[in-house]
Protein backbone atom coordinates (compact mmCIF):
# COMPACT_ATOMS: atom_id res chain seq x y z
CA UNK A 1 0.00 0.00 0.00
CA UNK A 2 0.97 3.40 -1.18
CA UNK A 3 0.40 6.90 0.47
CA UNK A 4 1.26 8.53 -3.22
CA UNK A 5 -0.68 12.00 -4.13
CA UNK A 6 1.19 12.93 -7.22
CA UNK A 7 1.72 10.96 -10.62
CA UNK A 8 5.27 9.93 -10.39
CA UNK A 9 7.86 9.13 -13.69
CA UNK A 10 11.74 8.87 -13.97
CA UNK A 11 14.62 8.30 -15.95
CA UNK A 12 17.11 5.80 -13.97
CA UNK A 13 20.27 6.19 -14.26
CA UNK A 14 21.07 2.71 -15.26
CA UNK A 15 22.28 2.94 -18.70
CA UNK A 16 25.99 4.81 -18.82
CA UNK A 17 25.01 5.04 -23.03
CA UNK A 18 22.21 7.56 -22.28
CA UNK A 19 23.13 11.15 -21.72
CA UNK A 20 22.15 13.83 -19.52
CA UNK A 21 20.43 15.75 -22.46
CA UNK A 22 18.32 12.43 -23.67
CA UNK A 23 17.35 12.04 -19.77
CA UNK A 24 16.61 15.55 -19.25
CA UNK A 25 14.54 15.72 -22.49
CA UNK A 26 12.58 12.93 -21.51
CA UNK A 27 11.35 14.31 -18.07
CA UNK A 28 11.03 17.89 -19.42
CA UNK A 29 8.58 16.77 -22.26
CA UNK A 30 6.74 14.91 -19.58
CA UNK A 31 6.50 17.63 -17.29
CA UNK A 32 5.56 20.39 -19.43
CA UNK A 33 2.32 17.54 -20.84
CA UNK A 34 1.32 17.82 -16.59
CA UNK A 35 1.86 21.15 -16.69
CA UNK A 36 -0.65 21.98 -19.40
CA UNK A 37 -2.77 19.22 -18.08
CA UNK A 38 -3.12 20.82 -14.41
CA UNK A 39 -2.70 24.81 -15.95
CA UNK A 40 0.29 25.18 -13.50
CA UNK A 41 3.45 27.02 -13.97
CA UNK A 42 6.26 23.90 -14.01
CA UNK A 43 8.49 23.52 -10.63
CA UNK A 44 12.31 22.62 -11.35
CA UNK A 45 14.01 21.10 -8.46
CA UNK A 46 18.03 21.19 -8.50
CA UNK A 47 20.81 21.02 -6.25
CA UNK A 48 22.31 24.29 -7.63
CA UNK A 49 21.54 27.28 -9.55
CA UNK A 50 24.63 26.45 -12.00
CA UNK A 51 22.52 23.76 -13.68
CA UNK A 52 19.67 25.92 -14.78
CA UNK A 53 22.47 27.36 -17.19
CA UNK A 54 25.30 24.92 -17.60
CA UNK A 55 23.00 21.96 -17.59
CA UNK A 56 21.57 20.39 -20.79
CA UNK A 57 19.44 22.42 -23.12
CA UNK A 58 16.10 21.14 -22.18
CA UNK A 59 16.97 21.85 -18.54
CA UNK A 60 18.49 25.64 -19.52
CA UNK A 61 14.81 26.00 -21.42
CA UNK A 62 12.94 24.72 -18.60
CA UNK A 63 14.41 26.91 -15.88
CA UNK A 64 13.58 30.25 -17.82
CA UNK A 65 9.55 29.47 -17.91
CA UNK A 66 9.52 27.37 -14.49
CA UNK A 67 9.53 28.38 -10.56
CA UNK A 68 12.73 26.92 -9.82
CA UNK A 69 14.02 25.56 -6.17
CA UNK A 70 17.50 25.00 -4.91
CA UNK A 71 18.25 24.48 -0.97
CA UNK A 72 18.90 28.64 -1.44
CA UNK A 73 16.89 31.13 -2.31
CA UNK A 74 13.58 31.56 -2.68
CA UNK A 75 11.04 29.04 -2.69
CA UNK A 76 7.69 29.00 -4.75
CA UNK A 77 4.59 28.44 -2.79
CA UNK A 78 1.45 25.99 -3.49
CA UNK A 79 0.91 22.28 -4.41
CA UNK A 80 -0.95 20.33 -7.10
CA UNK A 81 2.71 21.50 -9.09
CA UNK A 82 4.18 19.84 -12.45
CA UNK A 83 7.64 19.06 -10.63
CA UNK A 84 10.79 18.12 -12.34
CA UNK A 85 13.69 17.05 -9.97
CA UNK A 86 16.97 16.96 -11.99
CA UNK A 87 19.78 14.79 -10.49
CA UNK A 88 17.99 15.46 -6.77
CA UNK A 89 20.22 14.49 -3.55
CA UNK A 90 17.67 13.13 -1.12
CA UNK A 91 17.25 16.40 0.27
CA UNK A 92 16.06 17.83 -3.12
CA UNK A 93 13.98 14.52 -3.44
CA UNK A 94 12.54 16.22 0.34
CA UNK A 95 11.57 19.53 -0.92
CA UNK A 96 10.25 18.19 -3.99
CA UNK A 97 7.16 16.43 -2.63
CA UNK A 98 5.41 19.00 -1.28
CA UNK A 99 5.03 20.77 -4.34
CA UNK A 100 3.94 17.59 -6.21
CA UNK A 101 1.13 16.59 -4.10
CA UNK A 102 -1.97 16.39 -5.92
CA UNK A 103 -0.20 17.19 -9.19
CA UNK A 104 3.01 15.16 -10.84
CA UNK A 105 7.06 14.70 -10.22
CA UNK A 106 9.38 13.51 -12.65
CA UNK A 107 13.00 12.55 -11.68
CA UNK A 108 16.35 12.39 -13.44
CA UNK A 109 17.87 10.23 -10.60
CA UNK A 110 21.65 10.43 -9.33
CA UNK A 111 23.72 7.91 -8.86
CA UNK A 112 24.65 8.79 -5.82
CA UNK A 113 21.26 9.16 -4.38
CA UNK A 114 19.46 5.92 -5.64
CA UNK A 115 15.69 6.02 -6.47
CA UNK A 116 14.39 2.88 -7.43
CA UNK A 117 12.72 2.11 -4.24
CA UNK A 118 11.36 5.36 -5.08
CA UNK A 119 10.03 4.67 -8.08
CA UNK A 120 8.84 1.15 -6.89
CA UNK A 121 6.72 2.48 -4.54
CA UNK A 122 4.92 5.42 -6.47
CA UNK A 123 4.96 3.41 -9.71
CA UNK A 124 6.66 5.88 -11.25
CA UNK A 125 6.44 5.26 -15.59
CA UNK A 126 10.18 4.76 -16.40
CA UNK A 127 10.26 7.68 -18.96
CA UNK A 128 12.66 5.34 -21.23
CA UNK A 129 10.25 2.25 -22.12
CA UNK A 130 7.30 3.69 -20.89
CA UNK A 131 6.25 0.96 -18.23
CA UNK A 132 5.53 1.24 -14.69
CA UNK A 133 8.36 0.11 -12.23
CA UNK A 134 7.63 -3.04 -10.92
CA UNK A 135 7.88 -3.52 -7.33
CA UNK A 136 11.03 -6.04 -6.12
CA UNK A 137 9.63 -6.93 -2.72
CA UNK A 138 6.83 -9.40 -1.93
CA UNK A 139 3.87 -8.78 0.38
CA UNK A 140 5.90 -9.88 3.73
CA UNK A 141 8.64 -7.52 2.46
CA UNK A 142 6.51 -4.61 2.75
CA UNK A 143 5.14 -5.23 5.65
CA UNK A 144 8.55 -5.33 7.01
CA UNK A 145 9.24 -1.88 4.91
CA UNK A 146 5.78 -0.66 6.03
CA UNK A 147 7.16 -0.97 9.53
CA UNK A 148 10.31 0.47 9.35
CA UNK A 149 8.60 3.66 7.91
CA UNK A 150 6.83 3.80 11.13
CA UNK A 151 9.48 3.21 13.43
CA UNK A 152 11.15 6.23 11.82
CA UNK A 153 8.21 8.50 13.20
CA UNK A 154 11.62 10.22 14.63
CA UNK A 155 13.76 10.12 12.00
CA UNK A 156 15.32 6.65 13.86
CA UNK A 157 17.34 8.76 16.43
CA UNK A 158 18.69 6.39 19.28
CA UNK A 159 16.32 4.30 20.84
CA UNK A 160 14.00 1.52 21.31
CA UNK A 161 12.40 2.50 17.46
CA UNK A 162 16.21 2.83 15.46
CA UNK A 163 16.64 -1.17 17.30
CA UNK A 164 13.45 -2.34 15.86
CA UNK A 165 14.29 -0.72 12.60
CA UNK A 166 17.73 -2.13 12.51
CA UNK A 167 16.40 -5.68 13.01
CA UNK A 168 13.61 -5.36 10.45
CA UNK A 169 16.82 -3.75 8.04
CA UNK A 170 18.56 -7.27 9.19
CA UNK A 171 15.54 -9.23 7.98
CA UNK A 172 14.80 -7.20 5.04
CA UNK A 173 18.71 -7.42 3.30
CA UNK A 174 19.44 -10.92 4.23
CA UNK A 175 16.03 -11.90 2.42
CA UNK A 176 17.25 -10.11 -0.48
CA UNK A 177 16.04 -6.54 -0.32
CA UNK A 178 18.88 -3.96 -1.32
CA UNK A 179 19.93 -1.45 0.99
CA UNK A 180 19.51 0.99 -1.71
CA UNK A 181 15.82 -0.13 -2.42
CA UNK A 182 14.71 0.30 1.29
CA UNK A 183 16.10 4.00 1.02
CA UNK A 184 14.42 4.77 -1.75
CA UNK A 185 11.32 3.45 -0.23
CA UNK A 186 11.54 5.84 2.76
CA UNK A 187 12.06 8.57 0.25
CA UNK A 188 8.84 7.95 -1.31
CA UNK A 189 7.37 8.25 2.65
CA UNK A 190 9.13 11.75 2.53
CA UNK A 191 11.39 11.39 5.51
CA UNK A 192 13.95 14.10 5.78
CA UNK A 193 17.24 13.53 4.41
CA UNK A 194 18.77 13.98 7.86
CA UNK A 195 16.51 10.70 8.90
CA UNK A 196 17.31 8.58 5.22
CA UNK A 197 21.47 9.10 6.59
CA UNK A 198 20.60 8.09 10.13
CA UNK A 199 19.01 4.98 8.44
CA UNK A 200 21.51 4.53 6.37
CA UNK A 201 24.10 4.44 9.26
CA UNK A 202 22.29 1.89 10.62
CA UNK A 203 21.84 -0.51 7.43
CA UNK A 204 25.73 0.01 7.61
CA UNK A 205 26.33 -1.10 10.56
CA UNK A 206 23.70 -4.17 10.61
CA UNK A 207 24.60 -5.61 7.69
Amino acid sequence: MTDTTYAAAWVPDDDPARSLDVAAELAVLWVLRQAEALHVTPVLVTQTKEQWTLGPDAIRRLATTSDTVTDRGSRPSGDRRAVLAYLPRYRDMYRAVPYARGGALAVVEYRADPLSGWAMETQAVNLVDGQLTPKTWNPGQQNLLEDIHTYGNNGWTRGPDADHAARLVQELVADGVASDTILGFMVARHHSEEAIERLAAIIKRVV
